[in-house]
């Protein structure tokens, strides 16, 4: 069917192109690929059905190249040098986003002038990422990286947003901070990280300072992405920001009942005296567990120049709590909005919303 589509198409030019066989059979990507290009397309977006037989994507080379601006992957499987081919190739690429692709094992970007945001999504095979040369990369976001891989940047002048996620098992973002040269950690001004996993042995690195932590500068923006508790991820990396003014903090996969063994494992990580430089807060999925109520109150207590609490609230019980709870709280706002209960919800919003957009 999309074949004849394709084939019935008698204009010079198209703009977009959309395939998504998520859940059929491998379609002909390489010939939907060639098509768009040769239709001079802006933006191409494919995405498979990830299974061990394939799809492999073998890129052509055609004309068109030159007018690909947006490119989205999914569940296509490509080697090495079908990557460096397609960074070579695609010299107005400005967006460039790969999941899932199994297959990848040394991600290579060099000398590409025109590419402002890239996201290496699930690539669990990949043993080293290196961008050099970027002058436009504005946004980097990666996740789910083994921790045998190796991260090298270097003159990337204008990234300054770092999207992460993590789970147990995985590179964590210390790691990950730690191969970054400092020029380039200091010039990050908005970070996301998302932790997929609360295991005692993932929070071990900064709850009892198996490692150093690295001051963050210049970061403006934080937001987490928390599972269960994680008070001492918000401390710990809030206390690195020191510029920090806007902390966003949304609590995911939350049930009901509260959480066996988190309130005393979070205790000592929202006691105590520190200044931070917070100025707006904002909570999501909170549900009144003793450990959020402490968190968020650490966090306000512990600013100088704290102004306004904004609350999300996902429907009127979690906003007669919200209330409830911080009805002592200087300069609270209350809104309704969504409410992300899975991590999946909220890459695809991140996804469609362009979180990175300037």
């Amino acid at each position: 069917m999309i074949n004849h589509v394709l084939n019935s198409h008698r204009g010079r030019r198209i703009k977009e192109l959309v395939v998504d066989m998520h859940i059929y059979e491998c379609g002909n990507f390489e010939k939907w690929f060639e098509f768009a290009l040769a239709k001079k397309a802006e933006i191409i977006r494919l995405c498979g059905r990830l299974h061990d037989e394939g799809p492999f994507l073998r890129l052509p080379i055609t004309n068109g190249t030159e007018c690909l601006k947006d490119l989205y992957l999914g569940c296509i499987k490509m080697t090495d040098q079908d990557f460096e081919l397609l960074i070579s190739n695609c010299l107005a690429l400005e967006c460039l986003r790969i999941r899932s692709s199994i297959e990848l094992q040394n991600v290579s970007i060099v000398g590409h002038s025109k590419l402002k945001h890239v996201s290496l999504l699930y690539v669990l095979e990949v043993e080293s990422i290196v961008i050099r040369d970027a002058t436009s990369l504005i946004s980097l976001a990666i996740n789910y990286l083994n921790t045998r891989c190796v991260v090298q940047l270097s003159n990337i002048p204008k990234l300054t947003k770092l999207n992460f996620e993590e789970s147990s098992n995985k590179l964590l973002l210390l790691d990950l901070l730690i191969q970054i040269p400092s020029c380039i950690r200091d010039q990050l001004q908005l970070i996301c990280l998302s932790t997929t996993d609360n295991s005692s042995s993932m929070f071990s690195v900064y709850m009892y300072g198996e490692l150093p932590w690295i001051d963050l500068v210049n970061i403006k923006h934080l937001e987490l992405v928390l599972d269960k508790g994680g008070a001492a991820y918000v401390r710990h990396l809030t206390e690195a920001c020191i510029s920090l003014e806007k902390l966003v903090i949304r609590f995911m996969d939350m049930q009901r009942e509260e959480v066996m063994g988190v309130n005393q494992l979070d205790r000592r990580y929202v006691e105590g005296n520190c200044e931070l430089s917070v100025k707006y807060l904002e909570i999501t999925g909170y549900l009144g567990f003793s450990w959020q109520w402490r968190l968020v109150m650490y966090v306000i207590n512990s600013a100088t120049a704290f102004q306004k609490l904004t609350v999300v609230c996902c429907d009127q019980e979690a906003l007669a709590r919200a209330c409830h709870d911080f009805q002592h709280a200087p300069s609270v706002h209350y809104v309704t909005g969504p409410i992300f209960r899975t991590h999946a919800e909220l890459s695809e919003y991140y996804r469609e919303n362009m979180w990175w957009a300037d």
